[in-house]
């Protein structure tokens, strides 16, 4: 193979929507505890990378940094570097990635040769140490485990994400995952702080109740969000919610809302439950006026 048909499939394979298929699909195997498949991916790729899975999964991380979607940018411009350089030993140390090319296939003739152990997975193992590899470094986050919820602590949106899918916080999450997503349940999540929602662009449900949230400014970038519960939190500004225009169901009960009218922009609005705050009767009755069925 030649350095220019080298750099032309490495540039293909470091391409962004390439790595989100192989990191999805490793990420599933890890979560479905599928730790023998991930052994058999890592001597696949051992002459170009010396990572080790572990029995229990340790080491996921190594591997899945190699083909992190966040990275893609990084790798093409050392991969163009490479062959402006005609240095064909350094492009061939990124030649792993072609092993991959139909992981599909490789998992699922793995899938139906091994016995599967489907043991709940509720974390990923990160080591307090750095991989120096191919002339760049990988930083493995390593975190004692302990209950997912035991700590005193306040959570971002995004952050609580992470613990509802993987048990903590210390982890790779690419926020464009989060596009892929109708329905969000994170009620009790220690949330105060609403960023990353703005990623949620498809989300059409939300139940966000039982948190901290106080400032709404991050739900101005969600236009098809129907189904909206903000009960007790801590909210007493509601004016981004007038951007919502066909949100039809809104819970605000148990906050510190005393101003409603931003909810009169809102022509698909059906029902709102505001009970338990200081909202003054006449905006109720506008509420009522406009069809609107309103507990209070």
């Amino acid at each position: 193979m030649t350095i220019k048909e080298l750099y032309e499939k490495l540039t293909g394979a470091y391409a962004t929507n390439n790595l989100n298929k192989i990191s999805l699909i490793l990420i599933n195997l890890y979560k479905n505890g599928q730790f023998s498949i991930l052994r058999k991916i890592t001597e696949i790729i051992g002459d170009y990378a010396n990572i080790r899975i572990e029995e229990d999964g340790k080491g996921f991380s190594k591997l899945m940094m190699l083909y992190h979607p966040d990275r893609a940018n990084f790798h093409l411009g050392e991969i163009e570097r490479f062959y402006k350089e005609d240095n064909i030993r350094e492009l061939h140390k990124y030649s792993h990635i072609l092993q991959l090319d139909k992981i599909e296939e490789i998992t699922a003739v793995m899938d139906d040769m091994e016995d599967i152990d489907y043991s709940p997975v509720y974390s990923w193992d990160f080591d307090d140490e750095e991989l120096d590899h191919d002339g760049f470094t990988i930083i493995d986050y390593h975190k004692p485990q302990t209950h997912a919820y035991s700590a005193p602590e306040n959570y971002s949106f995004y952050d609580a994400v992470k613990i509802r899918e993987y048990g903590q916080t210390d982890m790779e999450y690419p926020s464009y995952y989060l596009e892929d997503y109708e329905d969000f349940e994170l009620s009790s999540s220690k949330i105060n702080d609403l960023d990353g929602v703005q990623f949620c662009i498809h989300a059409r449900s939300m139940d966000l109740s039982d948190n901290q949230i106080f400032d709404l400014s991050y739900l101005i970038s969600l236009p098809h969000l129907e189904d909206l519960n903000l009960a007790y939190n801590r909210i007493g500004e509601i004016d981004s919610l007038g951007y919502l225009r066909k949100l039809k169901t809104l819970d605000l009960s148990n906050n510190r809302i005393n101003d409603i009218s931003p909810l009169f922009e809102l022509d698909n609005l059906e029902y709102v439950c505001l009970t338990g705050n200081p909202v003054h009767h006449s905006q109720i009755n506008d509420l009522v006026n406009r069809g609107i069925a309103v507990d209070y």
